[in-house]
């Protein structure tokens, strides 16, 4: 890798808002897509650390600290008066972080990392000016953990793509254990792109460095990787993939193939579309190699390349993104193919389950609690779940959930119990919603062309490696 520039800016802190401060340093990484940031470890002052404060989570869970937002905000100001002086005479110590699983839907456990209070803090003030800068660098085909997009935006832009485009092979993959594997000198070299501050960056270094505590008491203290849960974590890891994958994907694999090709990445969960089936098998096995660069790899139960084209027919392939389930299906009003959408079947049974062991847990609140709390995870789900052509789906969780539900209101008492019509008119009194689609037909297939990134924004080609005709070599 070539030395990045040598060009530094100080950030002005005094009478500037924090929201001014993140604005200023936005508005100059858009301007210059060359400049190296300095002077941002002095941002980490009192009254922006006091906004940041506020932002966090009241009722998240203490790390190893036992500390919680009520605790430290009954001290608050001699709180931060005592982390800005450790900030400032280098003598912050990030602590260790507190693991605790959760489980997933395949019924495997997935790890998450609580840091302790303080570091929450200076991680959060750290994140925002991390995605101030790096912001005007990501490429559009980057959907996870940033500012005004979503899950549904990358659903909803692939299927347009799909629908609209020439595309008639998909590769669907998934890193394996990517937040345990990535690499930390390599990070710290992604970072050192944009930023020109070394306690910046030590900082940095502290949080990937600190030790992990697992239930048990056992200590570990990781080599790679960045703890899930961590508040950095998320830009951490775009700004890994950014270099990784995405430029290397546009710089590289697009200019190199003959035919179409469209990345769409939510953190390290992706789908590569292409023309050409000769395309499609090269840029996965080159993406492996690329991977393997950086200590990562594919996880291979969860990659596959497969045809997926509006003149496929019964030789197309299915699909799973972000909880959807994809196909092709002819429409029985318009008469030709469409890409179509329902929950995957994975994610559906894990919906259900996580709705039964919650119910098992909470049958004993208060009945009009429990109820309101039923009636805003039904809502939750239609509001993500509710796309066009998948109502069969919705009706499926609605059946399964209230099932789940009858049974174990059912044994609150001995005293009561709900017949199948008292219980309806249970869910119509708490105004417990029906399935519903939410998306409109101009949501899917009436997407405005959106505006593609231009050259000025593909930087950073010193970390792309080898030229990818080289890799199908």
């Amino acid at each position: 890798m070539t030395q990045p520039v040598e060009e530094t800016s100080t950030v002005r802190t005094t009478e500037q808002s924090w929201s001014t401060s993140l604005r200023a340093i936005a508005n100059k990484a858009v301007q210059d897509k060359a400049h190296r940031f300095g002077g941002l470890y002095r941002l980490l002052n009192q009254a922006n650390l006091r906004e940041c404060f506020y932002q966090l989570r009241k009722d998240a869970a203490p790390g190893v600290d036992g500390v919680t937002f009520k605790e430290y905000e009954k001290n608050l100001d001699e709180h931060l008066r005592s982390l800005v002086q450790r900030l400032r005479n280098k003598s912050y110590r990030a602590r260790l972080v507190r693991r605790k699983y959760i489980p997933k839907g395949n019924g495997k456990l997935r790890p998450l990392g609580i840091p302790a209070l303080e570091d929450k803090l200076v991680q959060c003030a750290v994140a925002q000016i991390l995605s101030a800068i790096f912001e005007a660098d990501f490429l559009p085909c980057s959907y996870g953990y940033r500012p005004g997009r979503s899950p549904l935006d990358a659903v909803r832009e692939l299927t347009e793509a799909l629908y609209r485009g020439r595309f008639e092979f998909v590769v669907e993959a998934d890193i394996k254990g990517f937040f345990d594997h990535l690499r930390h000198d390599w990070l710290i070299r992604m970072l050192e792109q944009r930023i020109n501050d070394g306690a910046m960056v030590r900082l940095v270094r502290k949080w990937l460095r600190a030790g992990i505590l697992e239930a048990e008491g056992r200590i570990e203290h990781p080599e790679t990787g960045t703890p899930q849960g961590g508040i950095v974590s998320p830009v951490l890891a775009n700004v890994y993939l950014h270099y990784v994958l995405d430029l290397w994907f546009e710089r590289r694999v697009r200019k190199a193939n003959r035919g179409q090709s469209r990345l769409f990445r939510f953190a390290d969960d992706f789908v590569c579309c292409f023309d050409y089936r000769h395309e499609a098998s090269a840029f996965e096995q080159a993406v492996k190699e690329r991977l393997g660069k950086f200590g990562l790899e594919l996880a291979l139960d969860k990659t596959q390349t497969l045809r997926f084209g509006r003149g496929g027919g019964g030789h197309n392939g299915r699909f799973d993104f972000l909880g959807f389930e994809f196909r092709w299906e002819k429409s029985r009003t318009r008469g030709h193919a469409i890409v179509k959408r329902r929950t995957s079947r994975k994610k559906l049974r894990g919906a259900v389950a996580r709705f039964t062991e919650w119910i098992r847990e909470n049958r004993h609140e208060k009945i009009g609690e429990l109820m309101k709390s039923v009636a805003d995870k039904h809502r939750g789900h239609w509001n993500y779940y509710g796309v066009i052509g998948n109502s069969k789906s919705l009706g499926q969780y609605r059946t399964e959930s209230c099932r789940a539900l009858f049974k174990w209101v059912n044994r609150r008492s001995q005293k009561r119990s709900y017949t199948w019509r008292a219980f309806n008119r249970l869910l119509q009194r708490f105004a417990v919603p029906m399935p519903r689609i939410v998306e409109g037909a101009k949501e899917t297939l009436g997407l405005k062309d959106k505006p593609g990134w231009n050259e000025q924004q593909v930087r950073g080609m010193n970390l792309l490696g080898a030229h990818y005709q080289a890799s199908r070599a």
